[in-house]
């Protein structure tokens, strides 16, 4: 049983579950049927001018049919947490839902779009791939790791629970098969979330997670989540694949996953040879074929 942190709970959103809390925050119909707000501001985007409620609901999603027609299969959406837009995207394969989908959880200061190739290949492959921007995606002018990396950890916790949370808003999602895909940082944050709430997700794709960042993680707030990460890792029953390449994390130590490995109860790892830690161009198809084959397996 996962022993979880005491913490303040906004009555609109649902904050990480930590190390030590009593109960889940809950998220009611009532709640997410609100009516956004008359205010509205603008968002630009590269497919066309999208206009959103300055406020929404928590779950509150908002597509834009020409954004639809115009991309294909994917269209825009939005998830709220805290009054604030999550942005994102969600790309669907031809034909009747719901599907199988992916949640990509993305490295450090990442842009929406940076996984599209990878969004792409799986929904050839009959997944459904949601992507979204984390709140403080925005690099600072030096792009060093944040100061308070703790902080920074659990706000982008919170930001994937609300995704997680407005699932039920999005007909394309089959909620019995949900997998996050966790690549660099994106990866820690992942393995907290899918351990947190293993009971929605149905596996764990693992690109190079950025475990060591939990030596790093300092709190300018009130410690919310457990930095003793491998001993909570064991807590996660649901199944796992660890992916990595020998130019990335992995470099010239083929020890560096084994803490994690050993952790982790059900878990896969495969390298893939010449990669490195952005695992583009084949690498990146490399890694949908191995993580497809391993969801096929997890039934």
């Amino acid at each position: 049983m996962i022993r979880k942190a005491n913490c303040v709970i906004s009555s609109v959103v649902a904050v990480c579950l930590l190390a030590s809390c009593s109960s889940e925050p809950q998220i009611t119909e009532e709640t997410a049927a609100v009516t956004p707000a008359a205010t509205e501001v603008t968002l630009e985007t590269d497919a066309t001018e999208v206009t959103k409620p300055e406020h929404p609901p928590v779950g509150y999603v908002v597509s834009d049919p020409e954004i639809e027609k115009a991309e294909g299969r994917t269209k825009e959406v939005y998830f709220s947490r805290d009054g604030e837009l999550i942005c994102g995207r969600i790309t669907s394969p031809k034909g009747k839902g719901p599907f199988k989908t992916i949640i990509i959880s993305h490295g450090l200061y990442a842009p929406l779009g940076r996984y599209a190739d990878k969004a792409k290949s799986y929904c050839d492959k009959g997944y459904a791939v949601i992507e979204f921007e984390y709140q403080n995606a925005t690099p600072p002018e030096t792009y060093d790791d944040p100061e308070y990396l703790g902080d920074y950890i659990c706000e982008e916790i919170k930001d994937l629970y609300a995704v997680i949370d407005s699932l039920k808003y999005l007909p394309e999602v089959d909620r019995s098969n949900v997998y996050l895909y966790g690549h660099s940082m994106g990866g820690l944050v992942a393995s907290y979330v899918a351990t947190f709430r293993q009971d929605e997700i149905k596996g764990l794709i693992l690109v190079d997670p950025s475990f060591y960042a939990t030596d790093l993680m300092e709190f300018e707030n009130e410690q919310t989540v457990t930095t003793d990460i491998y001993p909570l890792l064991k807590e996660c029953r649901i199944p796992v694949i660890i992916i990595t390449g020998t130019e990335g994390s992995f470099g010239e130590d083929p020890n560096f996953f084994d803490e994690a490995r050993k952790a982790f109860p059900d878990c896969r790892y495969e390298v893939i040879e010449g990669a490195n830690h952005i695992f583009g161009g084949e690498a990146s198809e490399q890694v949908v074929e191995i993580s497809v084959e391993a969801m096929k397996s997890w039934g």
